[in-house]
């Protein structure tokens, strides 16, 4: 199964449903779309378009059963060199600080030699899950816009459209002492949550 040219269609439908049903009931439903639209298609140069339009609407429909709508959440992208440390910290603590009512990403300008063990361990000290993190690349994008996008530690705004993009002065954890590197994650806190504030999202996450 092709799998790198649905990427952005499981991004978008992921952000548009995840706070609505769990990962890996939307994957299901675009993996059995995908295998279906290739075993049955004679040209397949639209199929991404064509599977993406064929989920959403089963998405939508059971969303609006049960009251809801496909609204897309918030969106905050951050942004550093490497997708090692600053930004990693960043979208973690914003995704245990608000849940699923903002979609949280991070990529990397050249994310290359692996997420910072001290980032790791200063996360894991605050109770914050590391399992599902990994380095990543920007992709380009014109489909949409984010929200916000941050940048840390780097000048080059990312192939992404956003209604507005933020500087943050935050040091470098690499390379520091694990002290440092705890002073970091709360530096970085405090502007997570007056982020929050201002996109409305600031109160504790649903249960």
């Amino acid at each position: 199964m092709s799998s790198d040219r649905y990427a952005i269609v499981r991004e978008d439908l992921h952000r548009r449903y995840g706070q609505y049903f769990y990962a890996r009931t939307i994957d299901e439903l675009l993996d059995a779309a995908i295998t279906s639209a290739e075993a049955t298609a004679k040209v397949d140069t639209f199929l991404p378009v064509t599977v993406e339009r064929e989920v959403s609407e089963i998405l939508e429909e059971r969303a609006e059963a049960k009251g809801r709508s496909g609204t897309p959440r918030p969106e905050v992208l951050f942004v550093c060199e490497r997708n090692a440390g600053r930004s990693q910290l960043a979208s973690a603590i914003m995704a245990q600080a608000v849940g699923d009512r903002v979609y949280v990403r991070s990529v990397g300008l050249n994310p290359v030699g692996g997420i910072d063990p001290q980032v790791i361990e200063v996360l894991e000290e605050r109770g914050i899950p590391t399992g599902h993190l990994y380095q990543k690349e920007i992709v380009p994008r014109t489909v949409h816009r984010a929200n916000v996008v941050v940048l840390l530690g780097v000048d080059e705004v990312p192939g992404i459209p956003a209604d507005r993009v933020e500087r943050w002065d935050i040091a470098d954890p690499a390379g520091q002492p694990l002290e440092k590197v705890r002073e970091i994650a709360d530096a970085i806190e405090v502007q997570v949550k007056e982020l929050l504030v201002e996109l409305g999202k600031a109160n504790a996450p649903a249960v």
